[in-house]
């Protein structure tokens, strides 16, 4: 009678398949389709078919796009997260956010804009800011982050 609950992809932190270590220092994009932590710096984009993990130390220079992140560090530029995005209490986000779900701890800094999206299939979103609701295919979405 009573069914479970489907719940979404929650964020896997404790697991990951790429470490950018504290001394590091990274220049242009990063893809993986795996989970990635961060915790040197990052000058350019970041983009990941799953979890972030930004560590307290880290410093990203660019805009990110993944499944769910947790920010401990400090991005300068733009988060896309289809599902979490969770702003630990050290963590500083100057830029905008598109996110499905979002957390802020007590502390934690948030300077930008923020727009939910709901995820209706695999190649549209609906963006929700306000009173406007505009579908965006990954197409249009890359183009506008162009200009």
């Amino acid at each position: 009678m009573f069914s479970k609950k489907q719940e979404s992809t929650r964020p896997q932190y404790e697991k990951f398949d790429t470490l950018i270590g504290k001394t590091t220092i990274v220049e242009g994009v990063i893809k993986t389709e795996e989970p990635l932590r961060i915790d040197g710096k990052v000058q350019g984009e970041v983009i990941s078919k799953s979890d972030l993990i930004i560590g307290e130390k880290s410093y990203i220079t660019g805009d990110v796009s993944c499944q769910n992140v947790m920010l401990a560090g400090t991005v300068q530029g733009n988060i896309t997260a289809k599902g979490q995005l969770h702003i630990t209490s050290s963590g500083k986000l100057h830029g905008d956010a598109s996110i499905g779900s979002f957390i802020v701890d007590e502390r934690g800094v948030f300077d930008g804009k923020c727009s939910m999206i709901q995820a209706q299939d695999d190649d549209t979103l609906s963006l929700v800011s306000g009173e406007n609701n505009e579908e965006l295919t990954n197409n249009q979405r890359s183009i506008r982050k162009k200009r």
